[in-house]
């Protein structure tokens, strides 16, 4: 998993041999329905379907909240839309381990008893609205008005609060410098999908290199100085 160290040759024969194994039964099927317990754990399934242009549908869980999500898979050469973005889209940073020097009740998400049929539910009537659109995997989440969609509106992500009874539809695009299906993650993949998965596990700001994120961030945090700058200059009589 990113974040996790490969520190002995044992690890990188198990990385080498997990990468193979999970290349090949993503490659095999035609949907992946993502469930792991684990931010870094659901990086490398996510590159290897980008990658492969296979669809995956993601269900996270929280105590009393969760997210069901469909990955974005663009057709090559067709720009002329934004691609829907990925599970880890919005994120900054790269994984990290979040399981070292953790308890056991503390690595697993205890939730309320309805909610995780509550979320696979959502994700299988998810998939079979996107099987039933014309455009198959590459629909996009407008919304349709001529009645064009069998199954109806076809959302991107799905967020729902039990504490409340509310869901929450949300649509967001792909971004560029993403982790995980980001152009750049993507080619490094093509080349060494290896070599990638090394880096990835022994190096937390690797991907964030790879990707310019780092950049980003550092832009960011000096803009917020420029603007500090400005209030007390502002403040000076």
């Amino acid at each position: 998993m990113a974040g996790h160290a490969l520190s002995s040759p044992q690890l990188m024969d198990e990385a080498r041999i997990g990468l193979e194994t999970l290349e090949q039964l993503i490659e095999s099927h035609d949907v992946i329905f993502l469930g792991t317990d684990s931010r870094e754990s659901r990086w490398l399934p996510t590159v290897i379907a980008s990658s492969k242009k296979k669809l995956l549908l993601n269900a996270a869980l929280g105590f009393d909240s969760y997210l069901v999500m469909r990955h974005g898979v663009h057709p090559d050469g067709d720009a002329t839309k934004p691609s829907l973005g990925c599970y880890f889209c919005n994120d900054i940073v790269s994984p990290r381990d979040s399981l070292k020097d953790r308890t056991l009740d503390q690595m697993c998400t205890v939730t309320r008893p309805g909610l995780a049929p509550i979320a696979a539910a959502t994700a299988v009537e998810l998939l079979v609205a996107v099987l039933h659109s014309p455009q198959g995997k590459y629909v996009g989440a407008e919304k349709p008005s001529d009645g064009s969609v069998p199954m109806g509106y076809i959302p991107h992500q799905l967020r729902g609060f039990l504490n409340a009874f509310q869901n929450m539809v949300i649509t967001g695009e792909a971004f560029d410098k993403c982790i995980a299906c980001g152009s750049k993650v993507l080619d490094a993949y093509s080349a060494d999908s290896l070599g990638l998965l090394e880096k990835a596990c022994n190096s937390t700001a690797y991907l964030e290199e790879l990707t310019g994120l780092n950049q980003l961030t550092e832009e960011a945090d000096s803009l917020m100085i420029d603007l500090e700058d400005s209030d007390e200059d502002g403040d000076m009589i």
